[in-house]
Order: structure tokens, then C-alpha cells, then sequence
């Protein structure tokens, strides 16, 4: 199988402009450049989830086999003010209707009926239909008789009670904490009945914004000279050494964004701007950037790990997979990604073994032919993923390097370890029925223009070529617009210690 080669060198004759792997790109960004450098290089851990990655071996680089991510390009048709993207947030098609109040026909403030009586309820909306069944929280059901009154904020309903029940919101509604709710849950009728009713439910919508982001470095003197060579199956490339270091960094600072950017489009309470809160210095330009990953799931499932010094358990990983499995159409049969850093992923690693041997009564192997090896047995260069499977359902454990650097999380548990590290961010990655994955990269583009990886070089003034600069040095920059979308944000949800953890 072909593998990518990378080796360092110094100019030299056989270093030509053709070679150069970003003139390839300038010239065509669908081409050489893409299937050399981005195969050959580790990308970034996102990008991996938004292709639906389970096995680390599929993100290792340098690697025929590695994970390709497909990045859409938002249509015309779709942008709101050539930087924004509204979308639709589809969560349950079956909903839970808000109670507001309720008293006995014919009465007005008792709340309660005769035994098989009659009894109105106002809700806050107009699911219900008639012959439709509701289950109450105690359990007990009650048959919508009639089309609702009222209207907006006020629908007032007329139930009937199955024999033997006598509805009293003291028994039926009060006890439940918060909100008062009910649920239809499945309709009756006789025959020659006239017809059945359905609902259609309008999914929300979630407004995101395209993040620029650049990265840019000049190339004088001796750094001219130093190069890093590209071989891919035998197609060479090369590119400067200086720029190879800066993309490192661009992919890093892309990686911090897609998880933990801000909106400069919305207010303390969500509430969008009309326009941005920031405007860049040195042009007088707004900002337009848009939520990370964190900032679209937060508040939705919040957890915090129940053992030891801040460590999660069996039962957080199941307490949340119940919980967030619930905010779906689908059961079973889920792909969630729970991401962490190296001690979350021991932690992880110790509930999967100690799981295999309660529940089967075995250890947990690794399946190796070199498992005999000095120093153990030999694994492809990627992330490490770690699977379990709960309920009929696959979690796949994911450690992520950037949450165990403590310059970027500094925060520290009683037992000295990093937060961050023991965190985990719980993905709902399925895939609906069109085949679209919950979490995608929308790249700003149209037909012939993708703003996902845009690269510029430019030979200045030192000889070299044509020169589109008066600066006597190679200049090389790079350009991204694009936005992390999550579909399902009530889908996922964050496991970590607490606060006094």
C-alpha cells in the first residue's frame, strides 16, 4: 500500500516552481496540494469526527487509508448576509405539551372531575387533537373529547377519564416539579370515524456565523533555502520548512476555534445583533465570527462526574447516553463520540475493563499479532479511540491532545489534575435518513469558490519570479472561512468534575 514519505533537504535544482506544492494549489486547490500535504500531515481531530472516524487507525497520516472529510460548501440561496447561515435544529417529532391550568366542566376553580368524568385543561399550545390519548404525570391517561379553544398561549382543552379514574391536579399535575406537562401519546376512535389528525413540527433554527480566520509568515535569507519533500506514491512535491510550521499552527488555532469560538453576532442572553460587537483596528471591518462546538451545546445536557477526585463512572456514561438518546427520534443503534483528554481516557479504559469482566467475565485484549513484542505491541501514529457499547448503543472514546495542555487549560482538581483532561464532551455523531452527519464543516463558497483552505504565496522582492510586493521576502498567507455546525445540539451534552472537584 502506498505511503506518503516526508524528509527534510535544501534547495536545489530539482526544488522547480512545478514542484511547489502551493503554486499546485493556486493553480488548482482540488488538486496535488490536498492529496500530498493534508494526507501526509495530522490534521486535526474535528475534522475526524465531522467524517465519522470510529477506529484510530483511519486518522493516522501519512496513510492511504486515512479518513477524507468532506467540506460543503453553503449555496447562495442559503447565506444570510453573505456571512451567516441559518439552518434547522431537528430534535423529536413527538413533544411534550406545558400545562397552564385546569378545573371540571361546568365549574371554574375545583380542578377536579366526577369518577369517568369530564375535565378541561388549558395548554400552552395546540398539539392535542381530539381522540387523542394524554398520559398525565401520574400516569394515569385521559381522552381529548373536542378541538381546543382559546388561542395562543391559552388552548383550552376537554378530556374524559378512563372508568375509575377521577382526575384531581393535586394528584395529577402538582406533584410534578417545574414545568407542568403532559404528552399525547396515541389515539382512539370508533367506527365510521371521520378522520385522524397529525402534527407537523416546525424544527427550530440556529443562525451561525463564517469565522475568518489567517495566518501569514515572510521567508528571507537562510530560511530560503530550507525545504521539506513530499513523496506520495511516487509524485514529489516540496514546500518551505517555515511554511510547514505555520500551517501547524493555523490547523492548531482552527482546532481551539471549531471547539471553543464565540459569536460576535449575539447578546449576553443569545439574542442576535444586528450587527457584530467587534470591528477590526486596522481596516474599520466588522468581525464576524461564530460559536464553536462548546458554545452550541452548552446548558443543553450539563453533567458533573460523580466518583473520586472528580473521575466519571459507569453510570455518568449511562446516565448521559439515557439522557441525550431521549432528544432523539432514534433509540438505539446511536454513534456518540465522547472526547477527553489522556486521563479521562484511563478513566474510560478502566470502566470498559472492569464492564468486560463484570458483565462477560473476561479481560479486555488487545488482538495483535506482535502482542509478544519487547515494549509492546506496535500501533499506527492517531488518535486513540476506545469503544463501549451501552444500552444498544456505541460510545466511542476519544482522547483529544489539546485538553491535557495546561497553558491552554490551566485549571487544576484537588488531586492535581487537569480538568480539562478528566472533561468529556458527548457527541450525538448519527447520521439522519438523508445521510447527513450531525455535525458538519460549512465552508463560505459557491460554484467554483471554496473558502475552506484558501493559500497565497508571493515571491516579493527578492528575485525570485515575478514579484506582486515591494517586500524583499517570499510571503506566504493563508485564509479560512467556515463554521462548525451541529444539527442536534440537544443531542449532545458535557460531563465534567465539578467546580469543587
Amino acid at each position: 500500500m502506498a505511503k506518503i514519505k516526508i524528509f527534510a533537504g535544501q534547495w536545489s535544482s530539482d526544488a522547480t516552481s512545478e514542484l511547489n506544492l502551493i503554486n499546485n494549489h493556486m493553480l488548482d486547490p482540488t488538486g496535488g496540494y490536498d492529496k500530498v500535504i493534508m494526507m501526509a500531515e495530522q490534521r486535526m481531530l474535528m475534522t475526524f469526527i465531522a467524517a465519522g472516524v470510529r477506529e484510530g487507525r483511519y486518522t493516522a497520516p501519512a496513510d492511504t487509508d486515512s479518513a477524507r472529510t468532506k467540506i460543503g460548501v453553503i449555496p447562495d440561496n442559503e447565506l444570510i448576509e453573505g456571512t451567516a447561515w441559518k439552518y434547522r435544529i431537528m430534535g423529536r417529532i413527538q413533544k411534550a405539551c406545558e400545562i397552564l391550568g385546569s378545573a371540571a366542566v361546568g365549574t371554574i376553580t375545583s380542578g377536579s372531575s366526577t369518577t369517568g368524568g369530564f375535565f378541561s385543561v388549558t395548554l400552552k399550545d395546540n398539539y392535542g387533537k381530539p381522540g387523542m390519548n394524554a398520559v398525565f404525570y401520574n400516569g394515569k391517561l385521559a381522552r381529548c373529547m373536542t378541538m381546543p379553544t382559546g388561542g395562543p398561549g391559552g388552548y383550552v382543552y376537554y378530556f374524559q377519564c378512563y372508568p375509575g379514574d377521577t382526575f384531581d391536579w393535586t394528584t395529577w399535575v402538582a406533584p410534578q416539579a417545574g414545568t407542568k406537562t403532559l404528552f399525547f401519546g396515541f389515539t382512539t376512535y370508533g367506527e365510521r370515524s371521520l378522520r385522524g389528525y397529525g402534527n407537523v413540527f416546525y424544527p427550530d433554527h440556529f443562525i451561525n456565523h463564517m469565522t475568518i480566520q489567517r495566518k501569514g509568515i515572510s521567508i528571507s535569507g537562510d530560511a530560503n533555502a530550507r525545504v521539506i519533500w513530499y513523496d506520495y506514491d511516487g509524485e514529489k512535491g516540496w514546500d518551505w520548512e517555515e511554511n510547514q510550521q505555520v500551517r501547524a499552527q493555523f490547523l492548531l488555532e482552527d482546532e481551539f476555534q471549531k471547539w471553543f469560538g464565540k459569536s460576535t453576532m449575539k447578546d449576553s442572553f443569545g439574542n442576535l445583533l444586528a450587527s457584530p460587537s467587534m470591528y477590526d483596528a486596522e481596516t474599520g471591518e466588522p468581525i464576524y465570527a461564530g460559536d464553536g462546538l462548546v458554545e452550541q451545546i452548552s446548558g443543553a445536557n450539563d453533567m458533573t462526574t460523580s466518583g473520586t477526585d472528580g473521575a466519571a463512572v459507569y453510570d455518568d456514561f449511562s446516565d448521559m447516553i439515557t439522557t441525550i438518546k431521549k432528544k432523539s427520534n432514534t433509540m438505539n443503534g446511536k454513534l456518540y463520540y465522547f472526547v477527553t483528554g489522556s486521563d479521562g481516557m484511563q478513566v474510560a479504559s478502566d470502566v470498559i475493563a472492569k464492564f468486560a469482566k463484570d458483565q462477560f467475565n473476561t479481560t479486555v485484549m488487545i488482538d495483535k499479532a506482535d502482542m509478544n513484542k519487547i515494549g509492546g505491541a506496535d500501533f499506527p501514529v492517531g488518535y486513540n479511540f476506545r469503544t463501549l457499547n451501552v444500552a444498544g448503543n456505541q460510545i466511542v472514546f476519544i482522547e483529544h491532545p489539546m485538553f491535557d495542555d495546561e497553558q491552554k487549560f490551566p485549571r487544576r482538581l484537588s488531586n492535581g489534575k487537569l480538568a480539562s483532561s478528566n472533561t468529556f464532551y458527548c457527541l450525538d455523531n448519527s447520521t439522519d435518513a438523508t445521510g447527513r452527519r450531525n455535525i458538519e464543516i460549512k465552508a463560505k463558497g459557491r460554484n467554483g469558490v471554496n473558502r475552506n483552505w484558501v493559500l497565497f504565496q508571493d515571491n516579493g522582492m527578492t528575485g525570485e519570479g515575478q514579484a506582486r510586493s515591494s517586500v524583499d521576502a517570499k510571503t506566504s498567507q493563508m485564509l479560512k472561512q467556515n463554521m462548525l455546525v451541529c444539527y442536534n445540539t440537544k443531542g449532545c451534552g458535557i460531563l465534567a468534575p465539578s467546580l469543587t472537584a
